[in-house]
């Protein structure tokens, strides 16, 4: 067969007839006047949606449990090379200091304190103790930013929450390594 001329296709499509999708049978379809879900479709998925709903803040609070300490532990360790940033930049001596009692790590100047975290049971970082077995709680880098007091002794700071426990140690460079010291 060839090709078709333009005439032959005009009467070809005049002969197509259109299907009236009124009069085709329709089996799943709602009569007419009746809209809307029925009150077993909507309790099914009502049931469903609780069921994964119950599923899924189970599972966040065992992933929050296990990342709240690494986080924190994390943030303490961040917080000990901006120490040393800090006394770099500014050319002078910057203190990272720990508040065992308040759950407060500060990093201060002679004059200034320049930053703050909180943590426990009211800030982001929901811990049971935050520990340093620091001299003083604190230490200190100078203008040249080297600490005098870190990597001697096993010195750091321990974050612990829920049973998770990290220790957090830095060298006099303000490289910091967390530990998982204890945990489930």
């Amino acid at each position: 067969m060839g090709w078709s001329s333009s005439a032959e296709v005009i009467e070809m499509k005049r002969e197509i007839k259109c299907i009236d999708m009124s009069k085709v049978p329709q089996r799943h379809m709602r009569p007419t006047g009746s809209a809307g879900f029925s009150l077993l479709e909507l309790i099914t998925v009502l049931m469903i949606i609780g069921v994964m709903t119950g599923i899924a803040s189970g599972q966040y609070t065992e992933y929050r449990d296990r990342t709240v300490p690494d986080r924190a532990a994390r943030v303490v360790g961040s917080y000990v090379s901006l120490t040393r940033s800090y006394a770099i930049q500014r050319r002078s001596p910057v203190t990272l200091a720990v508040d065992p009692t308040n759950m407060v790590i500060m990093i201060r100047t002679e004059t200034d304190t320049l930053r703050i975290v909180q943590f426990g049971p009211d800030s982001d970082f929901e811990l049971q103790s935050l520990d340093s077995n620091i001299a003083g709680d604190s230490l200190t880098f100078n203008a040249r930013g080297m600490c005098s007091v870190c990597g001697v002794g096993g010195n750091g700071i321990t974050i612990s929450s829920r049973g998770t426990s990290y220790l957090v140690t830095f060298n006099a460079l303000g490289r910091w390594k967390r530990t998982l010291v204890d945990g489930s």
